[in-house]
Order: C-alpha cells, then structure tokens, then sequence
C-alpha cells in the first residue's frame, strides 16, 4: 500500500476507491474494474524498470485516494508512455516471428 503522501493526500478531494473507478473515464466503453484500482495503489503499474502507484490513504477501514492523486497518477503513466519503451524477450521474438512469416509469405509467391 503506498501511504507514503497520506498527509497531502487529506487535504485534497477524497474518493473512495469505488468513487475512484467512476472518476476515471471510460475507455472503449469500460470503465476500470474496481480491483484494478486496488492493484495501482498496491503493485502500481510497471513502465520501463521502475513502477507507478497511485497514492491512497485509510480511512476508518477504507482505503481512500484522491482526485488529484488519480491526476498525477495518470501524468506519470503518460510522461513515462510517449518513451519509446524496450520490449521483453518474448515480445521481441514474437515480433521477429511475425516478420519472418511475413518475408516468408512474400518471397515464396515469386
């Protein structure tokens, strides 16, 4: 849980991570699940070698963050997202594999 900014965290627009899931607009049509939103504060998300949490503070049992919180989470995600990011062995294979049925396919109709 990343409780490192409670205090800042309280001063500002507190949602439930309920209320969170509905503050983040819906993408394709789906809104987040609200697990998801356990898994950004707990694990955060991975972008290139470090991770990204969103803040969240306990409240009364509840666990809470902001809308602010979810502002600068997504900032952090998007700054980090226009980088070219290196893929994973398994991504770069599948991508050579790709290309190499793709050669294949065009060389062997000439």
């Amino acid at each position: 849980m990343n409780l490192g900014n409670a205090p800042a965290l309280l001063s500002e627009t507190l949602l439930t991570f309920a209320e969170a899931v509905a503050a983040v607009p819906a993408v394709a049509g789906k809104q987040p699940a609200l697990p998801t939103v356990y898994v950004w504060a707990d694990k955060g998300v991975r972008v290139g070698k470090s991770r990204v949490k969103l803040e969240c503070a306990k409240i009364g049992g509840k666990r809470v963050t902001s809308r602010e919180a979810l502002a600068r989470f997504f900032e952090a995600l998007t700054g980090q997202s226009q980088f070219q990011l290196e893929q994973t062995p398994a991504a770069r294979k599948r991508e050579t594999e790709r290309k190499r049925e793709a050669l294949h396919r065009k060389w062997a109709k000439v």
